[in-house]
């Protein structure tokens, strides 16, 4: 797993609107993420298909989604809060970062 110094995955800034979340680093990079990309690979146990079901199975029939709000979790993760009222995924901002990044991460589908 690729290592990000502290800079490159402490947010400075998280804003959204109807298609992206933007999140701009204290690095100064800027990092732009398509919504329904990212809750096509929301990191929660559901999703997941953990409790026996099947990657894709909650998410793959969604064409559209928004966001009504987006709450940190301590200082190291996001938890969106989608407009299907799903709300149990935790994004660490490492993952983010190695995503747009193109590294992989936690959140690779």
């Amino acid at each position: 797993m690729a290592q990000l110094s502290l800079k490159a995955t402490t947010p400075d800034l998280i804003d959204f609107d109807d298609t992206t979340l933007k999140i701009t680093w204290k690095d100064g990079v800027t990092s732009v993420f398509d919504l329904l990309d990212l809750r096509k690979r929301c990191p929660c146990v559901v999703c997941k298909g953990g409790h026996g079901g099947k990657v894709g199975t909650t998410t793959g029939g969604i064409q559209k989604i928004s966001l009504y709000a987006v709450n940190k979790v301590g200082r190291y993760a996001i938890n969106p809060v989608w407009s299907d009222n799903h709300q149990t995924g935790i994004y660490s901002f490492d993952s983010l970062r190695m995503l747009a990044d193109g590294l992989g991460g936690d959140l690779t589908l």
